[in-house]
């Protein structure tokens, strides 16, 4: 039986049609991998925050110490110089402002103007001056951490003591001939202190001396 030209067309258009299906089912599937993109400096990164400047005494020299170990010695000496400048475990009362009773001139000043200060007190600085000495010590210019060690025996109590800590301590050890010859000229001094630990001699001694009565120390 003759077929229709339109009839025929329709027939060719299915066939075409299911072959592309069944070679789009039966075909193997593609799996592609997507490279995933490095998180850089994105607002869903978690950024590494920068450490803020020292506030205290005891942040400064912690930050000091932990870049001593680290081998950072230039830096450690700034931040050990930065510690005598901050506020410490000294603290004094000072006066924000003068504020008498109003049209009184002798009125007392007002309490309320007081604000409190800290500072490095005279130990910690003599500590962070130590702490540089070390440092010099390490880097090897022998010449700079002797004059801060000699100045640093010049304020302690007892240097005598001091130095022969500092002799076995193993990070002056570049300086260590040059401590010993500074113990030299402490003992060649054999000059015992004055009274309450003053440079100058005891005129209670003299007395004791005159009137023959035995001091003792």
């Amino acid at each position: 039986q003759p077929r229709s030209r339109s009839w025929m067309l329709r027939q060719l258009s299915q066939l075409l049609a299911f072959s592309s299906v069944s070679a789009w089912v039966l075909a193997p599937r593609v799996v592609v991998h997507h490279p995933r993109l490095a998180c850089i400096r994105t607002s869903a990164c978690a950024e590494v925050p920068a450490k803020l400047p020292p506030a205290s005494y005891e942040e400064a020299e912690g930050r000091g110490f932990e870049l001593y170990q680290a081998g950072e010695y230039e830096r450690a000496v700034r931040m050990f110089e930065l510690a005598q400048t901050l506020p410490g475990a000294g603290s004094d009362y000072v006066r924000e402002k003068q504020s008498g009773m109003i049209g009184s001139a002798t009125a007392p000043p007002n309490p309320r103007g007081l604000k409190l200060e800290r500072f490095a007190t005279p130990e910690q600085k003599l500590i962070a001056q130590y702490n540089i000495g070390c440092c010099y010590s390490s880097l090897g210019d022998t010449r700079r951490a002797t004059e801060i060690l000699a100045n640093y025996l010049r304020q302690v109590r007892r240097p005598l003591d001091q130095i022969n800590e500092m002799i076995v301590d193993e990070d002056l050890a570049p300086v260590r001939d040059e401590l010993l010859r500074m113990r030299g000229e402490l003992r060649a001094k054999g000059k015992k202190p004055g009274l309450f630990g003053l440079p100058f001699g005891n005129p209670l001694r003299d007395i004791a001396a005159k009137v023959g009565v035995e001091w003792k120390d």
